[in-house]
């Protein structure tokens, strides 16, 4: 009976870490968007001080979320906190140095976004400003698609069939999100950030890891299967179907 008592204590907080990724996610997507056509700020500064803190803070907090969700799976997996899976094992490995990579291009994003928008008019058609927007899109954009598919691979691998099963609003909320989060990033990585092949390709991947990990007919009712899969698969065949339909890259306007 403790043993079992134990296992509902440690399958239950999975659920309430995939809520609050979401939540984190979402808010980060919201001031992107809210945000994306403001006015420059008089005097030095490249981007405004609110500005600055929220998007620093923000994806720290998603990061944060990422790792409490880890760590929680790997938890609930080997029924206590082990050292060895959470910092040293192979996924470990896979999802610390992942974390870190989408860190860093957000990071090279967010920098290299604000100069080419404080750049002068006259400079925007030359070689400098292709520069910048060559670490703005292909290498930011690139790094933080790369740094998100892979802690999202480590989860699906890890983390499907943890937690208890989700039915009800629950479910439909943790669909919704998916759709929300992971179905419009990879679609606007794919287009606005001109990664269309990674983002279908990563559709691919996490979208079968997702389906070979569970059942079909199980995916939806994981937390973690719920979360991730819905979206990035209706992304994939959005994206693929998108590209057929213009005959090559996808405009965002």
């Amino acid at each position: 009976m403790r043993a079992s008592t134990s296992q509902v204590k440690a399958t239950a907080p999975v659920s309430r870490s995939v809520f609050w990724l979401m939540i984190s996610l979402i808010a980060w997507e919201l001031f992107q968007g809210l945000r994306a056509g403001a006015s420059l700020p008089a005097g030095s500064w490249a981007v405004g001080i609110v500005d600055l803190l929220f998007l620093v803070l923000i994806p720290g907090v998603a990061a944060f979320a990422y790792a409490r969700l880890f760590l929680v799976v790997t938890q609930t997996a080997r029924g206590s906190m082990n050292v060895y899976s959470t910092i040293s094992s192979p996924w470990a490995w896979v999802f610390w140095v992942g974390l870190g990579i989408g860190l860093v291009g957000h990071g090279i994003h967010l920098a290299a976004h604000a100069i080419n928008r404080a750049l002068p008019d006259i400079f925007l058609q030359g070689e400098f400003a292709a520069k910048i927007t060559f670490l703005d899109v292909r290498v930011g954009y690139f790094l933080l698609g790369l740094g998100f598919f892979l802690v999202s691979l480590v989860l699906l691998l890890i983390g499907q069939g943890a937690g208890h099963h989700v039915s009800g609003p629950e479910r439909v909320l943790f669909v919704i999100g998916s759709l929300a989060t992971y179905g419009f990033v990879t679609v606007y990585l794919g287009v606005a950030g001109q990664q269309l092949i990674p983002a279908i390709a990563g559709s691919v991947v996490l979208s079968a890891v997702g389906f070979w990990t569970l059942p079909p007919y199980e995916v939806t009712r994981d937390p973690i299967g719920a979360f991730i899969v819905p979206g990035t698969l209706l992304a994939g065949v959005t994206l693929v179907i998108w590209t057929l339909v213009v005959g090559g890259q996808p405009v965002w306007h």
